[in-house]
């Protein structure tokens, strides 16, 4: 059973924003963490949620995300515009990938085109500017960390394969596991399929899967959608992620098998009838078409 990522998922975890780009406001005994930043429209939510939650905005302590696709850190240059004291986490490549302009331009871009899909998710009236910039990550997270929030530990793990930057957050001791897109997201249509999300590299994407899996989470709250409560339904999604990938990539080898490899046409081919005719997949074009994009290329390097 999957619960719809929105208000509360537990006594000190609210759900902060809308449920396709929910953020996770944790308050510990000591300090509060949010875990994503959505998309960058909904900076006032966040800000207003925040503000509702703990009371002032100063008192977010840290904000990690868990890659640098504007769909998950959207919003975190607008927050610490308006929170400056808050402390960034993201792993090293993101806090070096922020620095590039070209980056920078294709995350406004990207969450420009969201506005014609999700434009009514912006604070009515609001006319903040929520523009992505580069930002200083205070906190460069790796592999083992952990961050002690007063009662609640959150460790760090990094998990490409979506991305190269790609990090998973994990809370001790209640059980709560943040993928991120690390086992691809949920379908709103159909409970018993799923996205595969692997962009940089299928092999990682399987072995970031198979290290969280062995956390056996009580809780897995995703960065899209839904959260999964209970070890049976969280396992029954890992399973289904994992033989998701399997069949995904056979699927990839056929278009690129129908065109003889020509990665291109593959493209092509696959947004045609994947995105375009059969019509179930909720993301911005430009998005997808990249995406698919890369995908096909990490297959036909492993074909090759």
């Amino acid at each position: 059973m999957r619960c719809p990522a929105e208000d509360q998922l537990n006594d000190y975890i609210t759900i902060c924003g809308h449920h396709i780009f929910p953020a996770y406001l944790i308050q510990g005994h000591e300090s509060n963490l949010m875990i994503e930043a959505g998309v960058n429209i909904l900076g006032p939510c966040y800000k207003k949620d925040i503000e509702m939650i703990i009371g002032e905005k100063e008192e977010l302590d840290y904000l990690f995300v868990t890659h640098l696709h504007y769909d998950h850190m959207g919003a975190l240059p607008y927050l610490k515009r308006m929170i400056p004291s808050v402390q960034l986490g993201a792993s090293e490549k993101a806090a070096q990938t922020i620095k590039k302009e070209a980056v920078v331009k294709t995350l406004n871009f990207l969450s420009d085109q969201l506005q014609g899909y999700f434009g009514d998710l912006s604070e009515k009236g609001n006319s903040d500017d929520v523009s992505i910039e580069s930002v200083n990550f205070e906190c460069i997270l790796k592999e083992g960390d952990r961050y002690n929030i007063g009662g609640i530990t959150c460790e760090v793990f990094e998990t490409p394969g979506h991305t190269r930057d790609h990090l998973s957050f994990y809370l001790q001791e209640p059980e709560i596991l943040f993928p991120g897109e690390a086992f691809g997201n949920p379908i709103r249509e159909d409970e018993n399929a799923v996205k595969v999300e692997f962009l940089t590299s299928y092999t990682d994407y399987i072995a970031s899967m198979e290290k969280l899996m062995l956390l056996k989470p009580r809780i897995v709250a995703m960065s899209h959608l839904y959260f999964y409560e209970g070890y049976d339904n969280v396992q029954l999604l890992f399973d289904r992620s994992y033989r998701a990938t399997l069949d995904y990539r056979e699927l990839i080898e056929s278009h690129l098998d129908a065109v003889h490899g020509d990665i291109e046409v593959a493209v092509d081919r696959m947004v045609r009838i994947e995105y375009d005719e059969k019509g179930n997949i909720y993301q911005e074009r430009n998005a997808y078409i990249a995406n698919i994009r890369a995908q096909i290329k990490a297959i036909a390097e492993l074909k090759s």
